[in-house]
């Protein structure tokens, strides 16, 4: 039987470093050409000017996104002091600005960690005006570039950690309301965040900014990791398509090691009834999902509830990579 328009066969999970510039859909668009595979999808938004860290699903393994997704991720992240912005970030028009007195006198009498400090743990964050999230049914960002900002709600997120890395002054380009631009020599600190799902950098950034009453932006961001994955294990799409064009392998991830399920071996008769959908009996786990795998395969995410396993997500022909 021949494959449908568009399948491969391939089934599996790439980490990738992206690049600036490109979006997170300019990303799936390359590895649907690099794979000959249609169903691709990111599990994680990057904005354009953000590098790092994104898993992508190929294959059937897009199935798994709504667990990936989930995961605590890392950033480094750079705030440049002294001037807020509609985005939040450094592509944004200059709202309001401070003196390079205030900056000066602020800096000195502030200490960096223990304003980090003041910004872990359980936050309500109000996301930035230019985000993904929708409010009955109209996104966030489109609405702002009409001149409409959404009234969006705060959000329930979790910093675990915010440790300084660095520190000192840089040449920071402002655009102004106008659309000119201008270059000052701004101080900014470089910053190690550990987040849970939700959680906006350039939130962070702004609210650290008004906290210290001088303004502030998210001058750049670069996601270090994801779960346990980081991103000295990703591949840049380059060596991506290096590979694929040489007819290597490609650099598929641990799809059970990214889960961070429990990991159960299955027999035949198991994978029988996996693959067929079925509960699976004689299962001695801790209540929550399990990772079942077979041959080096993920084929199933279950669900063990009150002493009952049964499927979640079933991946037919399973994904591959698990070693």
């Amino acid at each position: 039987m021949s494959r449908r328009r568009g399948a491969s066969g391939l089934c599996g999970v790439l980490a990738l470093d992206k690049p600036y510039g490109m979006t997170s859909h300019d990303v799936v668009n390359r590895v649907r050409q690099i794979t000959g595979e249609r169903r691709v999808g990111h599990a994680g938004t990057l904005d354009p000017a953000a590098t790092g860290l994104m898993l992508v699903g190929v294959g059937a393994a897009t199935r798994l996104s709504e667990y990936l997704t989930g995961h605590d991720k890392g950033y480094d992240a750079r705030i440049v002091f002294g001037a807020a912005t509609d985005t939040d970030d450094a592509q944004g028009r200059t709202l309001a600005s401070a003196s390079d007195g205030e900056l000066a006198d602020i800096m000195r009498s502030v200490d960096a960690q223990a304003i980090l400090d003041e910004f872990t743990g359980e936050l309500e964050q109000l996301p930035p005006a230019y985000s993904a999230i929708k409010k009955n049914g109209v996104v966030a960002y489109k609405a702002a570039r009409e001149g409409t900002c959404l009234e969006l709600e705060a959000r329930h997120v979790t910093v675990y950690g915010a440790q300084l890395v660095g520190a000192g002054v840089c040449e920071a380009k402002l655009i102004c309301a106008d659309g000119s631009t201008s270059v000052r020599v701004l101080p900014f600190w470089d910053v190690h965040f550990d987040v849970s799902k939700g959680t906006y950098i350039r939130a962070l950034a702004r609210d650290i900014g008004a906290y210290l009453g001088c303004g502030a932006h998210l001058g750049s961001l670069r996601r270090t990791s994801v779960a346990t994955m980081g991103i000295d294990e990703a591949c840049s799409i380059d060596e991506l398509a290096n590979r694929a064009e040489a007819g290597g392998v490609l650099p598929w991830c641990d799809p059970a090691r990214l889960l961070g399920f429990p990991v159960i071996e299955l027999g035949e008769q198991q994978a029988q009834c996996v693959a067929n959908g079925r509960e699976l009996t004689d299962i001695s786990a801790d209540e929550g999902m399990i990772s079942c795998i077979r041959d080096n395969k993920l084929l199933a995410v279950y669900n063990f509830v009150a002493g009952a396993c049964r499927p979640a997500t079933v991946i037919p022909g399973g994904v591959i990579g698990v070693g």
